[in-house]
């Protein structure tokens, strides 16, 4: 059989969003991938709560990456940047078919900002 990991990554280059990721030590990497939110099929799991201190905000999303973009190398340091928005990384794995990686799969997580005066 053969592999369909190059088919995979022209149809995501295709059908994909720009992510670049702004690596720790100071490095890019630039790539197209699929990013679906989570939410669109379970919403009573990422519901927004109130909280003391403010609001907490659970905006997940999963990832689909080219086989040659490896998400297991990317830390809690690294930060994904897709259509204007900020996201980390939650989990990552490869997805493996004959013998080898097909593409990366992986949950990310909205970053949102800070308010500076949450108790006023």
């Amino acid at each position: 059989m053969r592999s369909f990991s190059h088919t995979i990554k022209k149809y995501l280059n295709m059908v994909g969003r720009e992510a670049t990721v702004i690596k720790a030590n100071g490095g890019e990497d630039k790539f197209f991938a699929v990013v679906e939110q989570t939410w669109k099929r379970n919403k009573t799991n990422f519901t927004d709560r109130a909280m003391i201190p403010g609001r907490v905000y659970n905006e997940y999303c999963e990832i689909l990456c080219p086989y040659d973009i490896n998400l297991k190398q990317y830390g809690k340091n690294d930060t994904f940047l897709i259509e204007g928005e900020y996201y980390e990384l939650c989990r990552a794995e490869q997805v493996v078919a004959f013998g080898e990686i097909q593409f990366y799969r992986g949950i990310i997580k909205k970053i949102r900002e800070v308010d500076t005066n949450v108790f006023d």
